[in-house]
């Protein structure tokens, strides 16, 4: 598990907590911790903080651009990913709004004395300064933008999935129209902590990816069908069952039209929503992992109760 979780860019002290609870948990109650519902009053505080949150950071967004000048100030975006070099400094994996994934090196940030000592962290805005031509850049500023509400247990590792999305799905320094959009609208349904919500807020940014990366998955014919499939990153539809290939899962058409269209209401939508998704990721993947998919998998066992 913590090779996935360096891969993943989930910090160790997180899986840590989350294989505590696990061990320490007691009683007949098959739920976990990470499913306890919060309170009314604290979902309602959350869902607040939340919206103020997303109004902050979409407030101007400017559009992207093609080219990255060799100074830039101020530019919004969040950390993606981020790595110890040397004794005293990090690299970072970041999302701007201008100029997609860029690779920074923040020298001297992990001194105690430092002035990003507490700041780089993951799913907070932030407004970054670099200078530099090449492919890894000086960050010279950091500076907060807005409120964060904190992601904790199944939405931050949900979070972390998403991250891990964008940096095995996208090319640094790429243009993705409407990705970072996508990614601060994800993140503050994530935080509002409702499972059903987190649920389809996942869908939804898988889907935004794939088409951010010129991936949309469309219908390959129209016509009555017996079944979908997803083949060669396409969803194809099939006359006849007795079509299906080996290995190859099939999925009802009222299903798949009724996420097609948007309406993910029913569980079931919702489920073939997530399997059909999970098969195209991993199609364009092209055999990479996502190591926080493991570790969410590993947690979720873990919890269970005997």
């Amino acid at each position: 598990m913590n090779n996935d979780a360096v891969e993943a860019g989930v910090p160790e002290r997180v899986i840590r907590s989350s294989s505590r609870r696990a061990s320490a948990q007691q009683g007949p109650s098959p739920r976990s911790s990470l499913d306890r519902p919060s309170s009314l009053g604290g979902v309602l505080e959350r869902r607040r903080a939340a919206e103020a949150q997303m109004a902050e950071v979409f407030l101007g967004l400017p559009e992207p651009v093609d080219v990255i000048p060799a100074r830039v100030s101020g530019e919004l975006g969040f950390i993606l990913h981020a790595w110890d070099w040397s004794e005293t400094s990090l690299l970072l994996d970041v999302l701007t709004v201008r100029y997609g994934r860029v690779f920074l090196v923040a020298r001297g940030a992990r001194r105690a004395s430092s002035q990003y000592r507490g700041l780089l962290t993951a799913f907070c805005p932030l407004r970054f300064s670099w200078s530099g031509a090449k492919e890894a850049k000086m960050l010279t500023r950091a500076e907060w933008q807005g409120t964060m509400v904190p992601l904790t247990g199944e939405a931050l590792l949900s979070g972390f999935y998403v991250n891990e999305l964008v940096l095995k799905l996208t090319a640094r320094e790429e243009r993705h129209p409407g990705l970072f959009e996508a990614y601060v609208a994800v993140i503050h349904d994530l935080a509002l902590g409702e499972r059903d919500k987190m649920n389809q807020a996942l869908r939804r940014f898988e889907m935004a990816i794939l088409k951010a990366a010129g991936w949309a998955p469309t219908v390959s014919e129209e016509g009555d069908y017996a079944c979908f499939v997803v083949r060669h990153g396409e969803i194809v539809g099939l006359k006849h069952k007795d079509q299906l290939q080996t290995g190859e899962s099939a999925w009802e058409p009222k299903y798949v039209h009724a996420w097609l269209s948007g309406d993910m209401a029913k569980p079931t939508t919702q489920r073939v929503a997530r399997d059909m998704l999970r098969a195209l990721i991993e199609y364009h993947l092209d055999g990479r992992h996502i190591h926080s998919r493991r570790i969410l998998a590993e947690l979720n066992r873990l919890h269970k109760v005997p």
